[in-house]
């Protein structure tokens, strides 16, 4: 029987595109550089890729934080340093809330039954600030957030500060639940939880990255958690 769960934020919780497209169209407003959809498809590809090289160990945080924008603002005349844009834009994604459809209504229903634990690979400021907005830190035991650990999803050694922090832990009476392949299910699988991705877009698979099972609605958590 499962009593706790593992539970990712970005793309998982919140709506990331759309904090993400709050936050970049406010920090280009506050410089007066223009904003379209084009730039955040631009932004966003940017910023993923440097996440990835995150998680394999690649590149730093800090370097991650600044070097994404530099390469982005590059398209500007004239633009702010990517240190001064990096704060700006971080300030502004702090205060964005918005969520994924149903995320409020499950994490009410959870919360009655189960243990929930946030494991994040975002900045500490960025995601305290979000959870705080969104109004949903009351859902959660725990966040573990990986800049404060210092070591990110999928790395061994953030599934093993996280579970060292939890009481009476139990692998079997756990779930891992994130839309990440790279993070989360790889992470989760290494680790030997059992692993929900949630997948509302039906994004592609990889062979070698295989959950246990899989979701396309949040609203599908309560009984699939009942049936474990």
């Amino acid at each position: 029987m499962i009593k706790t769960i593992l539970l990712d934020l970005d793309d998982t919780i919140f709506d990331f595109k759309a904090c993400e497209r709050q936050a970049l169209s406010a920090a280009l407003d506050s410089y007066s550089l223009p904003y379209s959809n084009s730039d955040l498809t631009d932004y966003s590809h940017i910023n993923d890729s440097m996440w990835k090289l995150l998680e394999k160990g690649e590149i730093t945080r800090e370097k991650l934080k600044t070097e994404r924008f530099r390469v982005f603002l590059s398209r500007y005349d004239a633009p702010p340093t990517p240190e001064v844009f990096a704060d700006r834009y971080m300030q502004k994604l702090a205060n964005t809330s918005a969520l994924e459809p149903g995320a409020r209504a499950v994490l009410e229903h959870l919360s009655r039954s189960y243990s929930i634990y946030a494991v994040t690979n975002g900045y500490e400021f960025t995601q305290k600030g979000r959870i705080a907005s969104a109004k949903i830190g009351n859902y959660f035991k725990r966040v573990f957030i990986s800049q404060k650990i210092g070591a990110v999803k999928p790395q061994k050694a953030f599934f093993d500060y996280c579970v060292s922090q939890i009481p009476a832990f139990s692998l079997q009476e756990t779930v891992l639940i994130g839309d990440s392949l790279s993070s989360d299910i790889s992470g989760g699988n290494a680790y030997g939880l059992f692993t929900i991705r949630y997948n509302p877009n039906g994004e592609s698979e990889d062979p070698a990255i295989i959950p246990n099972r899989e979701i396309k609605s949040l609203d599908e958590l309560p009984a699939l958690l009942k049936t474990l």
